[in-house]
């Protein structure tokens, strides 16, 4: 099955080629501008009980993707909640942003934290499927568009939402739920202050597409933790990330799957450092108010 990849991508001045083509893959060191804000918003999570019995539910596109559509098996056992889900008619995460690159299913608890569920890759059919568990019993369940896979707070471009079906059975407990996002516009941005223009695509074998996508995600989650000052607070993961990455970009292209799993290392243990930075630069940041309290007379 061939499928369109991004030919490139200009994400915060950094430029990547297609596995095969030219040079490979390229970071630009300049500086990216990214300004992180707070969007909240709200939606229904659903009481599954304990050790109750296999239910269904439903997943409603937003308003940004109205003709996509899912259905989820949901059954709670000892310790964990089972989750089967399938969706139809996902578009393109690119369709929002060059810098999309794909889909992330979230748990989000009645006091608004989020839990990475997994990546909802989408095949040439415009379908997705994804199982996998959750601790949580009651959780309401979004489907977000991310610039890589291992985000650990949900991006603004919500595509899907859960629903309750005539399918769904046994005690249902609907909870509004508020949630933070991060929002869309930091990724539509680079360093010179200048929106994205245009984005090429060709089409290649889906054993290039993982890997060229891949490679995409690990130096979207390096350029955004470079800017969070990832390198400043969490220098060891830093080079960590972009030595894994060096190696997958000029691995032997046909060796995708080597290829594919040090870049997705690449992009967990960046996402790690830019969680590191911005807690320690929050404890900078009081320590330095703490210090600036204690000289004034």
């Amino acid at each position: 099955m061939k499928r369109h990849v991004l030919a490139s991508v200009l994400l915060a001045s950094a430029a990547i080629n297609a596995p095969g083509q030219n040079a490979g893959v390229t970071e630009q060191r300049s500086q990216p501008l990214y300004q992180v804000t707070i969007v909240a918003s709200t939606t229904k999570a659903i009481n599954y009980g304990y050790l109750s019995a296999p239910t269904r539910i439903g997943f409603k596109g937003t308003p940004v993707a109205s003709s996509a559509t899912g259905t989820g098996q949901i059954e709670p056992k000892r310790g964990a909640t089972l989750l089967d889900l399938r969706f139809k008619n996902l578009p393109a995460p690119s369709r929002f942003g060059p810098q999309y690159l794909t889909y992330v299913v979230w748990g989000i608890s009645p006091d608004g934290r989020a839990q990475n569920l997994g990546e909802l890759v989408r095949d040439g059919a415009d379908k997705g499927k994804l199982s996998t568990s959750t601790p949580l019993q009651t959780f309401a369940l979004i489907v977000t568009a991310e610039p890589y896979y291992s985000v650990s707070q949900p991006g603004s471009v919500v595509v899907l939402e859960n629903v309750v079906t005539r399918d769904t059975i046994g005690k249902v407990e609907e909870v509004n739920v508020s949630y933070e996002l991060m929002p869309r516009q930091p990724y539509t941005w680079n360093a010179n202050g200048q929106q994205q223009a245009s984005v090429q695509t060709e089409l290649v074998s889906q054993d290039q597409y993982e890997s060229t996508t891949a490679l995409y995600q690990a130096l979207n989650a390096i350029q955004i933790a470079t800017s969070q000052n990832a390198d400043r607070f969490a220098p060891d993961q830093m080079a960590r990330a972009r030595d894994l990455y060096n190696k997958a970009r000029t691995f032997p292209s046909h060796q995708h799957k080597e290829v594919v799993s040090m870049a997705r290392e690449a992009t967990q243990i960046a996402e790690d450092a830019r969680a590191i930075a911005t807690k320690r630069a929050a404890v900078t940041l009081t320590e330095q108010g703490h210090r600036a309290r204690q000289v004034q007379p």
